[in-house]
């Protein structure tokens, strides 16, 4: 690129002088993609031009990536930490807030920078529901937040939070509701525009074998056929170029807490549902915070690729592969090996590669990350990733987005 060239909101380049008023437009290009996402907010406010320029149809966003500048961001929908009022207290203030801090606790959307390794929460206009879902659209640089639970009811709800990260200050918007209010369903994001969702309970806490899709380009649902079975505690992924939809075990209204062993699999070519058997091999383990989608680079493989998370003392295969019999959907799981001797209050995900944990239950660990990069040798190995006390209450549901 010449120096009378300059990076345009179109995705091309063009002549352009005043971008920073002394320095050649390729230098000055450079310097505005050199800043921390956080900060580019304030830079639409400088000019017209820089608004105009960073506020693009992604084309900003495409300069970063392509320079290496990009941030690899992790959305945690987690609890707040409470804040400890005195136990005498008969100030109005602690009358108002401390049923809704033990009663009903807030959630919050917390978000590492792994590039930075900073930690900050997003401001949200209202409060969001209980145990909520989290999904990322990367193409359209949106985190959705879905269904979950009435923080003041705990009732399930339809509720839809879209936040645009490509917007200035990172707008809120509610998005459509969904048909059917629902927590604890399988949930991914298909495609660079639309969400599916899938199974869960209902107010009654009877297993929902329902499903829907979401356009968040045209903020609407539409219903599509349901699951075979009624499935809770569920957990969804994306079946990469394939465009499939896999919900992975859960378990029915009269079993709860036996997970199944099988996945349904939405097929949008054919309208249809596939039962694949043998996926989960952890009946007393749910698959939600212990299964996280891994990006497969061989140019050739078709399904789905994904890390299970286990205590270091459980006996279990370390991969294991299962097609449906039309061998169309293929599933891989490998296993991860956690840095802890017991499953309770662990939560796992995988972010640019990386395996993520975040440990609680009251030991030596908790309230703590640790990621790790795997290796060809050995698995990899843990590292503790500095987690300030505000952030180290287990997630529910998790995102990753590049910005």
């Amino acid at each position: 690129m010449s120096a009378s060239e300059e990076f345009n909101v179109t995705g091309g380049f063009q002549s352009r002088r005043d971008l920073i008023s002394g320095l050649p437009e390729e230098l000055a290009t450079e310097c505005l993609v050199r800043v921390p996402f956080e900060f580019h907010s304030s830079l639409k406010s400088v000019s017209r031009l820089w608004q105009s320029l960073i506020s693009s149809d992604h084309s900003f966003d495409r300069e970063r990536r392509r320079l290496g500048k990009d941030e690899s961001l992790l959305c945690l929908v987690q609890p707040l930490t409470s804040p400890t009022y005195p136990v005498n207290s008969s100030s109005h203030s602690h009358q108002q807030q401390q049923p809704r801090v033990i009663g009903t606790p807030l959630y919050g959307l917390s978000v590492y920078n792994a590039t930075l390794d900073t930690w900050h929460r997003v401001a949200i206009p209202e409060r969001i529901p209980l145990f909520c879902e989290c999904v990322a659209l990367q193409d359209a640089g949106k985190v959705l937040l879905i269904g979950g639970w009435d923080p003041e009811t705990l009732q399930p709800v339809k509720d839809v939070f879209v936040l645009d990260f490509a917007a200035a200050g990172r707008s809120w918007k509610r998005g459509k509701p969904m048909s059917a209010a629902r927590s604890f369903f399988a949930c991914a994001a298909v495609g660079p525009t639309k969400v599916y969702v899938a199974g869960g309970h209902d107010d009654q806490k009877n297993a929902i074998k329902s499903a829907e899709v979401y356009d968040v380009e045209k903020d609407e649902w539409v219903t599509i056929p349901p699951m075979t079975e009624g499935r809770d505690e569920c957990h969804g992924f994306s079946m990469a170029a394939d465009l499939g939809f896999c919900v992975l075990s859960g378990y029915g209204t009269e079993t709860q807490g036996q997970f199944r062993s099988d996945a349904e699999i939405y097929d949008p070519v054919s309208n249809s549902w596939t039962v694949v058997q043998n996926v989960w091999r952890f009946a007393d383990l749910s698959p939600r915070g212990r299964t996280a989608a891994v990006i497969e680079s061989a140019g050739d493989f078709r399904g789905c690729k994904l890390w299970c998370f286990v205590d270091s003392q459980r006996q279990c295969q370390p991969r294991w592969e299962v097609e449906d019999d039309s061998m169309k959907w293929r599933l891989v799981m490998e296993t991860i090996r956690l840095p802890v001797t017991t499953m309770t209050s662990v939560f796992a995900a995988s972010l640019s590669g990386q395996a993520v944990a975040m440990i609680g239950g009251g030991g030596e660990e908790s309230g703590t990350m640790m990621m790790m990069t795997k290796g060809e040798k050995n698995g990899g190995k843990w590292s503790h990733v500095s987690t300030p006390s505000v952030f180290s209450s287990l997630p529910f549901s998790y995102a990753s987005i590049y910005v």
